[in-house]
């Protein structure tokens, strides 16, 4: 990891780590970033200790912020700005937006890339081709499931492969989580698509996310014993521990009272869909 002398840092300074608890962060995010992150990375940068020239924070979808603005206080967007100029040069920011709110980021002195020109832009193309034959390459499973065979002949493999890839990059109009969950339902035989027109094969993100859930609950009494759990962790606007989440899911039951080990039991129904924070 580049970021290692950060981590060994923060864990010789106690004090730090208190910055950086998450009710700090909620309390005085401004003092967080700056003293938790900010000043401590300079202070190794100028060391020596950090001996990468650029490093990158990620930030994924400003616009989900923006549908929960709070009363008062910043928007993620707005923070960054706020803070923009006591980023050093060699720390980079990345961040993502659906194209439709772009207008709330005019304020970020950022350099702009649109992932939308999938058809005009020969990189985005390239780089969902380059995923999706290495996929194929790497998974016999996704071979076997779109080799077209007929009775008359056996239809060469790298034909196959480029015709599906073709497809698929068409289908997916850029979305990387697309191709990605289509394919991995082809490796899990969840999809055959052995047809020459590969009309099985899901058209939107809806689709795919409607057949796992149909695989994983087949009928409503299933998908019933899930569905306080979905519905508390869709409408948290944080991640919530499994307590926090076994206490919400009881308060809407008003009949009965969910035992711990029966609330584990339907939780772990939904690996895969919720990921657990350590």
């Amino acid at each position: 990891p580049q970021l290692a002398a950060y981590r060994d840092y923060l864990l010789s300074e106690q004090h730090l780590q208190s910055t950086l608890s998450l009710k700090e962060c909620i309390a005085n995010p401004d003092l967080a970033l700056n003293r938790g992150i900010l000043e401590p990375m300079a202070i190794l940068k100028r060391n020596g200790k950090i001996e990468t020239n650029n490093c990158v924070i990620l930030i994924d979808a400003l616009c989900e912020a923006e549908y929960h603005r709070p009363d008062h206080g910043d928007t993620i967007t707005t923070f960054l700005v706020k803070h923009m100029c006591h980023f050093p040069s060699w720390l980079k920011v990345v961040a993502t937006i659906r194209t439709q709110l772009q207008e709330v980021t005019k304020q970020l002195p950022y350099t702009r890339i649109s992932l939308d020109n999938i058809t005009t832009n020969e990189n985005l193309q390239k780089d969902m081709l380059d995923y999706i034959n290495f996929r194929l390459q790497n998974s016999p499973s996704i071979q076997s499931n779109i080799t077209l065979s007929t009775a008359i002949k056996l239809e060469s493999g790298n034909v196959t492969q480029h015709k599906f890839s073709q497809h698929l990059l068409n289908l997916s109009q850029g979305s990387f989580l697309f191709a990605k969950l289509t394919l991995d339902l082809l490796e899990r035989g969840h999809l055959v698509a052995k047809s020459s027109g590969y009309k099985v094969l899901p058209v939107t993100l809806a689709q795919i996310y409607l057949l796992h859930f149909n695989l994983r609950f087949p009928t409503v009494r299933s998908f019933e014993k899930v569905t306080h759990v979905l519905s508390v962790c869709l409408s948290a606007l944080y991640p919530l521990t499994l307590l926090e989440i076994y206490y919400s899911v009881n308060s809407l039951l008003v009949d009965r009272f969910l035992p711990w080990t029966e609330f584990l039991q339907r939780f772990k129904l939904l690996s895969g869909f919720l990921v657990k924070r350590l």
